[in-house]
């Protein structure tokens, strides 16, 4: 039995869906979204957008799900250090890293041996470092197809972690 109502019964009212819980009318209504003046029935094709919260194993860019990665930061060669190969078809996103460099050291970020700096020059005196807590936007990125390069002022160790997405 549907349990709707009519409203304005005696003048030809217009009928509305509802559920009678304990003798009470509850409406129903079917959810819709859209920008002012517009409405999109939420539906398995067209689903409402929400965001979510972020989960420890994915997240999404651009509606396509990501896995985060992570690598170990390990230099000492004064020069280039990959950290990260290249992804044939994707750039590289760095979300979160913290390291320490043992002695004194200037450290840069790069996309590519000896490639575009990503950061700017870090100046390091010994034990001490640098920690870029987790930012979902990520704090650089390199190129498409191009490595996630350390590169040292001098032949200190310089070591850490990171966390970064291929997008």
């Amino acid at each position: 039995m549907a349990d709707n109502y009519v409203a304005n019964v005696g003048t030809g009212g217009s009928t509305f869906a509802s559920d009678d819980i304990g003798g009470i009318h509850h409406p129903r209504v079917k959810n819709e979204w859209g920008a002012d003046g517009t409405g999109t029935d939420v539906s398995v094709a067209a689903p409402m957008p929400v965001q979510a919260s972020i989960e420890t194993s994915q997240m999404t860019v651009a509606g396509t799900v990501v896995a985060p990665k992570y690598a170990i930061i390990d230099a000492a060669t004064s020069g280039d250090n990959t950290l990260v190969a290249a992804n044939a078809t994707k750039k590289l996103r760095v979300l979160a890293l913290w390291y320490v460099a043992s002695g004194t050291v200037n450290v840069r970020f790069e996309g590519g041996a000896g490639g575009t700096a990503l950061t700017g020059q870090a100046n390091h005196v010994a034990n001490t470092g640098a920690v870029l807590p987790f930012n979902p936007a990520g704090w650089f990125e390199t190129a498409a197809n191009t490595l996630l390069n350390l590169e040292l002022s001098a032949a200190i160790s310089v070591d850490g972690s990171l966390t970064y997405i291929e997008v």
